[in-house]
This record gives C-alpha cells, sequence and structure tokens, in this order.
C-alpha cells in the first residue's frame, strides 16, 4: 500500500497536455503511472507523490533531495532523465522517458543469466553509479526493479527516494532489506555513518539476483556453477565491513567486467584513426539556456501552482 492514492484523472496544468494510460508501479510512497502526450501521442513514465502524507511524517527534505538529485545528474547516459517537474497544491508530479523494463523484469522472463550477460548488466550499472559517485551522491536502493532497461537496450538508474549525498553522513535504516547492507539495517546505538559502499553491496545483490533469476536470500545464496573469480567477486562487493568492499572505479577496473569495454575499446581506436569526431558533452544547465528553458524548480513549480486550482486528494 502506498502513501500516495491512485489518481482517477490528472490535475491542470498535466490534464490538458497529457492522459493516464496505465499504472506501472507502487511503491511506498509513489504510484507511478504511464501517461502519453495528447500533441504527440508520444508515452512518457509519471512518478506521483501526494505531499500532504510526505509532509506529516517529515519526510519533505527527503522528497525536495531526490528531485535535487535528479536534476543534478539529468543527462547522465545511465540514470533516467527527469524531463518535468510539476507541482500543485496536493502532488508532486516527475515526468520521465518511458522505460518497459527493469532487470528485474527480465530476471523472471529469462531465469538465471549467463556470467557474461549478468557482468553485461552489471557494468552498466557501474557505469551510472560512477557518475553518482563522483558527484559525491549515493542512491541506497540499488536493486533490479531500479535498473531499467529504456528503448535503445541501455540501462538506467531510476528511484532516488533514498539517495543523498554523501557528505550528509546519514545513519539508520534505508533502501530494500535483500539488497542492503549490514549499516543501513542497524539498531539506533550502533549506527554507521552511510558511504558509497552501501551502494557496491546493493550492486553485488544485484548481481546475484541476476545469476539466480530471483530474489536472493542472503550474502551465502549463490547458483551453483559459477566461477571462482564471480563468488570471490561478489565475497567483496558483500562484504560485512564497508572498507572491505572495493571502489567503484576497482570494480570496473576488475577483469569479469572490464572484459566488457573490449568492443567501446575497438569503437575508440577506430575513431582515432579515422579522426571521427566527438561530440562534447553538454551540462544540463548548457543544453537549458540553448533552449531558452532555463528554469528552477522552485520557478517551475510556482508557475504551476499559480495555474492550477483542482485539488485531487487522491515509490517506483
Amino acid at each position: 500500500m502506498s502513501l500516495t492514492r491512485l489518481l482517477t484523472c490528472l490535475p491542470e496544468p498535466l490534464y490538458s497536455k497529457y492522459a493516464l494510460e496505465k499504472q506501472l508501479g507502487v511503491g511506498a510512497y509513489a504510484v507511478v503511472y504511464q501517461i502519453f502526450s495528447k500533441r504527440t501521442l508520444k508515452s512518457f513514465a509519471l512518478k506521483v507523490i501526494e505531499i500532504e502524507p510526505m509532509r506529516v511524517r517529515d519526510l519533505m527534505p527527503q522528497l525536495d533531495r531526490e528531485v535535487q538529485l535528479l536534476e543534478e545528474f539529468c543527462g547522465v547516459p545511465n540514470v533516467v532523465q527527469l524531463l518535468e517537474v510539476t507541482r500543485t497544491s496536493t502532488h508532486i508530479f516527475l515526468r520521465f522517458n518511458l522505460c518497459k523494463k527493469s532487470l528485474e523484469d527480465l530476471a523472471t522472463q529469462q531465469g538465471a543469466m549467463r556470467e557474461e550477460d549478468a557482468f553485461h548488466w552489471l557494468r552498466e550499472a557501474c557505469l551510472g553509479v560512477q557518475e553518482l559517485h563522483s558527484g559525491f551522491a549515493i542512491h541506497r536502493d540499488l536493486k533490479p526493479s531500479n535498473l531499467l532497461v529504456d528503448s535503445e537496450g541501455r540501462l538506467r538508474i531510476c528511484d532516488f527516494g533514498w539517495a543523498c549525498w554523501e557528505e550528509q553522513a546519514l545513519t539508520g535504516m534505508c533502501g530494500t532489506p535483500e539488497y542492503s547492507p549490514p549499516e543501513t539495517r542497524m539498531k539506533e546505538h550502533c549506527r554507521v555513518p552511510h558511504s558509497n559502499k552501501v551502494d557496491i553491496y546493493a550492486l553485488g545483490a544485484c548481481l546475484q539476483h541476476l545469476l539466480l533469476g530471483r530474489v536472493p536470500k542472503g550474502r551465502a545464496d549463490v547458483p551453483k556453477g559459477i566461477s571462482q573469480e564471480t563468488l570471490e567477486l561478489l565475497g567483496e562487493m558483500m562484504a560485512s565491513d564497508p572498507d572491505a568492499r572495493p571502489s567503484i572505479e576497482e570494480l570496473l577496473e576488475h577483469p569479469q567486467i572490464a572484459e566488457n569495454t573490449l568492443i567501446e575499446e575497438l569503437w575508440s581506436n577506430w575513431r582515432f584513426l579515422f579522426n571521427v569526431p566527438i561530440a562534447a558533452k553538454k551540462t544540463t544547465k548548457q543544453k537549458n539556456i540553448e533552449a531558452g528553458v532555463e528554469k528552477t524548480t522552485k520557478q517551475k513549480n510556482i508557475e504551476a501552482e499559480m495555474v492550477c486550482g483542482l485539488d485531487y486528494g487522491m515509490r517506483f
């Protein structure tokens, strides 16, 4: 059951532009819908969070942080793309490009993956996590259902509801138990500040899930027949001591993950030999300035509230 009640239709200003298609998922704090543009008929994902239940539980700072992080990492290839933030008097709406499958869906449909396939997806996830960690952010809820696959086959990390900045040194319970390390499940009197090593443990549990084809039942729940190298890597990633886990850079240099870079290295060499130009990566702010749409979230929220007069009472 979610703190956000289901919608029967969208409020303004969204109603004029979009229509509900179907419900995609229900989390503890939010509901995700598939919507489509009335003008282009293109479909999107819309995450809907009801404000009042969040406010009374003192969770608004967490919600504001989620939006801030999504905006900060918009444009990162392996992170979901936040397209629009709309705030009414009762709800916050986050619109994303639509991804119809998650790694959990793939594991359910295909069963246990071969090691090379599981490592392909792990590397994609690691590239996204590398961007987050280089920006001093921690996701804190990595799991196969939060690792989406877009229309081009690229993995996208979603659901930043538990995400935070590393400098906050948050403690306590967070994330999903089957994918969370010991420090996120500690009792009040023995808390350890969360570092980016929380995500390393979760990536290990995700690899576990892909190799098993189901939700893992603890660190010792490993599939039979996997290589000794994979078994050792899982042990390192899911070590009880956060300091014993590898960094995301060390993880990407691991032979089983680095092997997946061969095709990209060949492409890079070809591009160099034939002088194929590489487009410079633009920041989100630069792209917004060029498009003439540079606005802060606060400005967009104020504008949305000004045009919205409907009161609908109705995580990912």
